[in-house]
């Protein structure tokens, strides 16, 4: 009779990297001058539980060593892939064009400066997994788990991403829900072959990687599902491309006063959705709305 190995074996070969037959993640990384926090990054993802995973990363013209920093470690680790690129393209068109030249099963954006946790990659393909389970394959899906925000040394700025950002995930699960709210962080994100398809047609609106592939799978039906828990140190250094912003207290007085450039960055989502066929203003402007009522009752 066969040995059917039990949950503990497994579980500790899951631990010791012996998850080889487990289906591959695709890492896209787009670099630019990460020196400073690159080492502690590629240390952090050789250090996941689950082991078979290949980091794709496009660097962006780097003049501090990074790219000659990149060819090391893939000669080091096959895992790593490090691909051409000769013009400088921004941090949004080097995520999509890395998007787009990677063919895979499943896919996750990685940053240059953070830290993920040792299961990052272990507990967002399990959830991933289960509503796959119950969706299908060919449904665009989207996984997104909450941050830890720490400092340029990683001590704890905050525990939840999300509780200082004011973000409430049960409220947010539909494209018109969401287009007026940027719910997922890409350094957080994995997502199938289906959410990828729906979302290489960026266009000059698009204004980051994350939230147009999300706005595209949803727009396709596909869904989004949080995973409640905190797998990223989401480091803030003062050169993020986007960073967090502390919005739990006083934050109506906070955003009256820098509206202009609240209203700005309105205005540019919104060009952004409209190119997504997602409807006039005043559907926008009432979704956003009905989300700070929700919000504040809840």
């Amino acid at each position: 009779m066969a040995h059917t190995p039990d949950t503990d074996t497994e579980n500790a070969l899951s631990l010791m990297g012996g998850n080889s037959c487990r289906p591959e993640i695709s890492i896209l990384m787009a670099t630019y001058n990460g020196m400073k926090y690159l080492p502690e990054q590629l240390a952090s993802l050789k250090a996941q539980t689950y082991s078979n995973w290949v980091l794709y990363v496009q660097d962006d013209l780097s003049t501090d060593g990074t790219a000659d920093y990149l060819r090391a470690e893939a000669a080091q680790d096959t895992r790593i892939k490090l691909l051409p690129n000769n013009e400088k393209l921004g941090a949004m068109k080097n995520f999509m064009t890395l998007l787009s030249a990677v063919d895979a099963q499943y896919y996750m954006f990685c940053d240059q400066d953070d830290v993920w946790l040792p299961a990052k990659i272990e507990k967002t393909f399990a959830c991933l997994e289960n509503v796959e389970a119950k969706c299908g394959t060919n449904l665009p899906l989207v996984v997104h788990t909450d941050l830890s925000v720490v400092d340029a040394d990683l001590k704890q700025i905050a525990p939840s991403f999300w509780e200082m950002s004011r973000i409430n995930p049960a409220l947010l699960t539909t494209f018109a829900e969401q287009a007026g709210h940027n719910l997922v962080t890409g350094c957080t994100m994995m997502f199938n072959r289906a959410a990828r398809n729906a979302s290489l047609a960026f266009s000059d609106e698009t204004l980051m990687h994350d939230v147009w592939v999300l706005l595209c799978s949803l727009k396709q039906g596909g869904r989004v599902v949080d995973v409640p828990e905190p797998l990223i140190l989401y480091r803030q250094h003062g050169k993020n491309t986007l960073g967090a912003h502390d919005l739990r207290y006083n934050y109506f007085m906070k955003r009256f006063m820098s509206l202009k450039s609240v209203l700005k960055e309105n205005r540019s989502n919104y060009r952004m959705l409209k190119s997504v066929g997602y409807g006039n203003i005043f559907k926008y402007i009432y979704y956003k709305l009905k989300y700070y009522v929700l919000y504040k009752k809840g």
